[in-house]
C-alpha cells in the first residue's frame, strides 16, 4: 500500500505539471490548493516583516523591533501547529481557517504596531485578502504550469501554426496595409491616450477570447471514454504509469466522467494553448509593423498624417536614430497604430482558428492527443491506485 500511496501522489504531481490539477480524485482547497500556496505566503509574510521599518524606531531598536516581529510570526506558525496536532516547525499538511485568519491578521498586527497610522492594519488586511485570492486562483487552477504545458505545445506546432498563418497572412497583409497607410488612423493614434487605448485592446480580446472559447467547445468532447485497456496502454507510452496499466483481458476501464470543474479544466487549458498561438500572431504582426514603420515612415510625413505641430520626445516617445544618410524616427503614433493593427490581426487569426478545417484537423488532432494521453493515466489512476481493490 504505501508503493501505491507513492504512485498515485506521483500521479496527481504529474496531473498538476500539465496544468490539470483537477484531475486528482477528492481535490480540496485545504489539502492540496493552499497547501501549495503554502511557500508562496510564507513568502509574503517574510517580505512584510521588513513593514516594521519606519520612521518609529532607528538603530539597535529598530533590528530589535524586527527580531521580535520574526519571533512573534514563528510563535504563532508554533502554535497553529501545536493546535493541529503537528510538530511545532511542521510544514502544513491541511490549511484551515486557522492558519488562513493567522496569515490574514498576523502580519497586519506587527505592521500596525510599528505603524500606528490607523489605516495600516486594515491595508495589510486588504492586501493579504487579494494575494490570498491570487493565489488561490492560480494554484487551484494550475495556471503556471498550464501556461507552462501550452507554451511547450506552441513550440512543438510552430510548424503547424506557421503553416495557417502563412494561409491567412495574404489577407492579414490586405487588410492591415490599408490601415497602417491610412492617415485618418494616425490621426486617431495621436489623440489616443493610453488608458483608452487599453479598453479598445480589452474590447479586441473579449471579442476573441468569445470565439476561442467556441472552438473550445467544439474540440473539449468527452475524451475520457476507453472501450479497452489496449488503447490506454497504448496512450501510457513513455509516461511513469506505463507500468500500472492492466492486462487486456481485465474488465474495460469504467472511469467516471469528467465532472463540472474537470471538464472546466480542460477547457481552460484548450483555451490557453490557442490563446498563447494567437498572441504570438499578434505580436509578430505588432513588431512587423513597428519595424516597417520606422523604416518607411518619415517624420514629415507623420507629421502630416497627424497634423501635429511637432513631435516631442516626451509626449511623443520620440527617438531618432541616424542610418544610411537618413534618421528613422519611433514614436507613440507608430506603436499605437501597430498595436491596433496587431490586435486586429489576432482577432482575425483567431477567427481563422475557429473556421479553418485545416486547423482543426491538424492542431486539434494533435493537441486532443495529447490530452488524451492525460486522460489515458486518470483512467490508470481511477482504476489501479483511487480504488485499488477494485
Amino acid at each position: 500500500m504505501g508503493a501505491l500511496r507513492a504512485d498515485r501522489r506521483r500521479c496527481e504531481r504529474w496531473f498538476v505539471s500539465r496544468g490539470l490539477p483537477h484531475l486528482i480524485d477528492g481535490y480540496s482547497v485545504t489539502e492540496d490548493v493552499l497547501t501549495r500556496a503554502a511557500p508562496f505566503l510564507g513568502l509574503v509574510v517574510f517580505a512584510e516583516l521588513f513593514l516594521t521599518f519606519g520612521d518609529r524606531w532607528t538603530g539597535w531598536r529598530q533590528a530589535v523591533v524586527f527580531g521580535a516581529g520574526a519571533a512573534a510570526l514563528v510563535g504563532g506558525l508554533a502554535l497553529v501547529n501545536r493546535l493541529r496536532g503537528r510538530r511545532w516547525a511542521a510544514r502544513p499538511d491541511d490549511i484551515g481557517l486557522l492558519e488562513v485568519v493567522a496569515f490574514l491578521i498576523g502580519p497586519a498586527v506587527i505592521s500596525a504596531i510599528a505603524h500606528p497610522d490607523r489605516w495600516v492594519f486594515g491595508g495589510v488586511v486588504a492586501l493579504n485578502v487579494v494575494l490570498l485570492t491570487l493565489a488561490y486562483v492560480v494554484t487551484s487552477w494550475g495556471l503556471l504550469p498550464m501556461i507552462r504545458w501550452s507554451t511547450v505545445q506552441l513550440w512543438h506546432q510552430l510548424n503547424d501554426v506557421a503553416t495557417l498563418l502563412v494561409k491567412s497572412l495574404p489577407l492579414l497583409l490586405l487588410f492591415s496595409a490599408f490601415i497602417f497607410l491610412n492617415a485618418e488612423m494616425w490621426q486617431v493614434a495621436n489623440d489616443f491616450t493610453l488608458p483608452y487605448f487599453g479598453l479598445v485592446a480589452a474590447l479586441l480580446a473579449t471579442i476573441g477570447s468569445l470565439f476561442l472559447s467556441k472552438s473550445v467547445r467544439a474540440l473539449a468532447i468527452d475524451l475520457a471514454r476507453f472501450s479497452e485497456w489496449a488503447d490506454v496502454r497504448r496512450r501510457c507510452v513513455g509516461t511513469p504509469f506505463e507500468h500500472l496499466v492492466p492486462a487486456d483481458d481485465d474488465p474495460p476501464p469504467d472511469t467516471p466522467e469528467l465532472g463540472k470543474w474537470s471538464r472546466l479544466n480542460v477547457g481552460m487549458l484548450l483555451f490557453v494553448a490557442q490563446g498563447i498561438q494567437v498572441l504570438l500572431v499578434a505580436v509578430l504582426i505588432t513588431g512587423f509593423y513597428i519595424v516597417f514603420g520606422m523604416l518607411t515612415v518619415r517624420e514629415g510625413t507623420i507629421l502630416q498624417w497627424t497634423t501635429a505641430g511637432e513631435l516631442t520626445g516626451s509626449d511623443d516617445w520620440a527617438a531618432r536614430v541616424p542610418l544610411l544618410g537618413n534618421e528613422i524616427i519611433f514614436t507613440r503614433q507608430l506603436v499605437l497604430v501597430a498595436g491596433f493593427i496587431g490586435l486586429v490581426s489576432g482577432l482575425q487569426f483567431a477567427v481563422q482558428v475557429v473556421t479553418d478545417k485545416t486547423y482543426r484537423d491538424e492542431f486539434a488532432a494533435d493537441m486532443t492527443d495529447e490530452l488524451r494521453q492525460t486522460l489515458a493515466v486518470r483512467a490508470v489512476y481511477h482504476r489501479c491506485l483511487v480504488d485499488p481493490d477494485d
